[in-house]
């Protein structure tokens, strides 16, 4: 386990020490199609198509790439990496699709985004159970208010049909009333004594 481990502090020290001389090869050249490192640790920059060659440096996973050219024979790919720097990498380490170094990123924005949105949802349902709940509350009080008057309206119905009545018997016994007194008028002027007329002429 610790030989493992000095083997690739040793390597890692001997690639960062060989990085000096790449930045003299680094090419304004950014025409070709993107590629990426695919998500190892890291691959190693060679000076040509091989192992053999010597080491410019290394390539972090998920490092975005220009290709310039290929060698299907020895599957090695001459790249200009992120930091211009130009050489070649073993071919099994490219892939087209992007990297998870890239993707994550732009997935974590829109997890973010997503977040933001739901919790802005949430808030806007909130609002509108809150604008429900107070419209519910309204609208009771307003059936209240409507059943009340309904209330006073119907007893005002009965009380003024209770008045009608009540003004229509008492037109029907001062008709009665009247008819009475002037049935009994009747009967009492017609027993009256007549006045006797004056005969002048015995005298």
């Amino acid at each position: 386990m610790i030989s493992k481990q000095f083997i690739s502090i040793f390597t890692i020290f001997l690639a960062m020490s060989l990085s000096g001389p790449a930045n003299s090869q680094e090419t304004a050249n950014s025409d070709g199609e993107r590629r990426y490192i695919s998500d190892d640790l890291f691959t190693f920059l060679h000076t040509g198509p091989g192992r053999n060659y010597r080491i410019l440096g290394q390539v972090v996973a998920g490092t975005r790439v220009t290709v310039l050219q290929e060698n299907k024979e020895k599957d090695f790919i001459e790249v200009i990496d992120d930091k211009q720097r130009q050489g070649w990498v073993d071919g099994q380490f490219i892939m087209r699709q992007r990297s998870l170094r890239e993707l994550v990123p732009g997935l974590q924005q829109q997890l973010e985004k997503a977040s933001q949105t739901v919790l802005q949802q949430q808030n806007d349902i909130a609002l509108l159970d809150q604008q429900i709940t107070e419209m519910s509350t309204e609208n009771k009080e307003l059936e209240s208010k409507l059943n009340k008057l309904q209330s006073e309206n119907s007893q005002i119905s009965a009380q003024l049909v209770n008045h009608d009545q009540t003004v229509k018997m008492e037109w029907f016994t001062r008709g009665g009333i009247v008819a009475v007194i002037s049935l009994l008028l009747g009967i009492i002027l017609t027993y009256l004594p007549k006045k006797r007329r004056r005969d002048d002429n015995w005298m």
